[in-house]
């Protein structure tokens, strides 16, 4: 398998785990009040869990399975960029991904670098964001990472499968 197909597949990947993301939060969102539904007591909150039926339970075991999708993605996104730092793609591969690979696709010589930058506002927000249960004021931050953290997954996803043919960074 070469680079080109890894980098591609991983691409992939990124960009339909987004989109998977979102349909399953809009099925939850629709179905189960998700995720108002978790502030409630255990028995108002079950009983909505089991009355999502079959189908219900379908969706959350395809919600469990998503976070597989940064398999793939770490793997193109290290193959892609590891040529301009490959330190930083190896933590990118464990910890920090948008971070450290918005990091180096804005010191490639990629000509779209409003992707970088874009990863660093989802990457900043998503940091930022982590603390909403601790501080309401940064709720706000975390409503709008919600909507930047499926863009950034889409967009970084189409540029990896869009990666130049030569297996070389342009």
């Amino acid at each position: 398998m070469t680079s080109r197909t890894v980098i591609r597949f991983g691409g992939l990947c990124l960009a339909g785990g987004a989109l998977a993301f979102l349909g399953v939060f809009t099925y939850l969102a629709a179905r189960f009040n998700y995720p108002d539904v978790l502030d409630g007591p255990a028995a108002t909150v079950l009983p909505s869990l089991l009355a999502t039926g079959p189908q219900g339970r379908l969706v959350w075991a395809i919600y469990a399975l998503l976070p597989l999708i940064w398999i793939p993605a770490g793997v193109a996104a290290y193959e892609a960029l590891a040529p301009v730092q490959r330190g930083a793609m190896r933590l990118a591969l464990f910890s920090a991904f948008f971070l450290l690979t918005s990091i180096v696709w804005l010191q490639s010589r990629q000509p779209s670098r409003w992707i970088g930058w874009l990863g660093l506002v989802t990457a900043a927000s998503g940091l930022v964001g982590m603390f909403r249960n601790i501080f309401a004021a940064v709720a706000p931050i975390a409503a709008l990472n919600n909507y930047l953290l499926p863009l950034f997954m889409i967009v970084l996803g189409v540029a990896l499968a869009r990666w130049p043919t030569n297996d070389r960074m342009p």
